[in-house]
């Protein structure tokens, strides 16, 4: 009886329909909508009232004025039954609008999902236009344990209406899209969960840089134009390192994440697809999930790659000094501080990286090709140079003479463990 007790205290004050007199209860009776439990206590109580009626424990007036409370549909045939006249009051949380209010904001989502291309959705709601304010009223002043939030209710209900009209399923541990809604701005934003790509890309020309930057051209413009027919609103590419924008990436490419952002598609066919617009290649292997940004993006002293650099000694150099340098540099530890050509973005510190092997061929009296293989985040230009000593041993320190890094490629990348 506590519960009907309690039912009948709140809708003395507040005019609620079922569903949101069913909320107030909703942690009762596994099984039961708001709406049922609701309906089931509306009746309880109006057959408390009768009896309390009949036993004079009530007047007429008092009971035509509770029942006015009920914003039912069934009460006013209940009246006429009853020989009762009441005054029927909109439902202080909804205004008596639960059904209409269902049905708008769930045609509404589904408009805006039409546009995207998903399996899994959830719905959620930033505002519900004051309705969880006026419950939350009614909650505490009659010190409810049982309720559920009407913001609960409402998106539980517009996502089983979602179903209905676009026959897909909720997914409430991992959707790729959750519609919020915001009834007091009329409005429904998406979050759209992100595609994630994994491919290598090569950079056949020089002075193109990785990310959009000052330079006319990026690869991150290429993957945009690449990627496309997604519908995505963003492009973010996420390589494993980067080369400088005068540095070309050849041989088997650089490993890459493309995160692509609000996909409007998100299963089109995409292991083995290439791409090639004369400065950047690409190609696509497979759908990889978030967790290949950080994968990608890791240690780098972990990684080993293949360089190859033409160098210039402006004395000249011999062969003989060439098979030293090989000999030199086979699994050498070099100690290297931040060069100063990148002090401006990266901490100035002190890092050992080992370069595993040199292989070196004169190409004419001032010049050599060396094919060098490293740890990776060892710089190369300054393993070349020395950087004026930051860079300990260095192709200068070796020779005792100035070698400079003339061009180099990026040819070999290992893959991301």
């Amino acid at each position: 009886m506590r519960v009907v007790g309690d039912a009948l205290e709140v809708i003395k004050r507040y005019p609620l329909c079922d569903h949101c007199l069913g909320s107030l209860f909703a942690r009762l009776g596994r099984g039961l909508g708001n709406e049922a439990r609701g309906a089931a206590l509306r009746r309880s109580i109006i057959m408390e009232l009768d009896r309390m009626f009949k036993e004079g424990e009530i007047s007429k007036e008092e009971m035509e004025k509770i029942l006015s409370n009920f914003d039912s549909d069934e009460m006013d045939e209940l009246a006429e039954k009853m020989n009762l006249k009441l005054e029927r009051r909109r439902c202080y949380v909804c205004g008596g609008r639960w059904e209409e209010l269902v049905e708008e904001w769930a045609r509404k989502v589904a408009e805006k999902l039409k546009e995207y291309e998903f399996d899994g959705f959830l719905v959620g709601c930033s505002d519900c236009g004051g309705m969880v304010e006026r419950q939350r009223e009614i909650i505490s002043a009659f010190r409810l344990p049982y309720a559920e939030t009407v913001k609960n209710s409402f998106k539980r209900e517009v996502g089983k209406r979602v179903k209905e009209i676009l026959g897909k399923e909720p997914d409430f541990e991992d959707p790729e899209i959750v519609a919020i809604m915001d009834l007091r701005e009329g409005k429904v934003e998406l979050q759209i969960k992100p595609v994630f790509v994994y491919g290598r890309y090569k950079k056949v020309v020089r002075n193109v840089s990785q990310s959009k930057w000052k330079y006319p051209y990026s690869v991150e413009e290429a993957l945009e134009r690449a990627l496309k027919d997604f519908g995505g609103e963003e492009v973010i590419l996420h390589g494993s390192g980067r080369e400088d924008v005068d540095v070309r990436a050849l041989g088997t490419g650089r490993p890459f994440v493309a995160e692509i952002r609000r996909p409007k598609r998100r299963r089109l066919p995409i292991e083995g697809r290439e791409y090639f617009d004369g400065k950047v290649y690409f190609k696509f292997e497979r759908y990889v999930s978030r967790d290949w940004v950080e994968r990608i993006k890791t240690d780098e002293a972990k990684k080993e790659k293949v360089y190859l650099a033409i160098v210039y000694v402006p004395e000249g150099i011999e062969d003989e000094e060439l098979k030293g340098l090989e000999e030199f540099f086979k699994d050498a530890v070099v100690s290297q501080r931040t060069p100063r050509r990148v002090l401006h973005r990266r901490a100035d510190l002190v890092r050992e990286r080992k370069v595993f092997w040199v292989k070196a061929r004169r190409l004419n009296s001032k010049s050599f090709e060396a094919l060098i293989k490293a740890q990776g985040g060892l710089y190369i230009k300054e393993l070349v140079s020395g950087d004026g000593g930051r860079t300990e041993p260095s192709f200068s320190s070796f020779l005792g003479k100035e070698a400079r890094c003339a061009s180099l490629d990026v040819v070999w990348i290992s893959e991301p463990s």
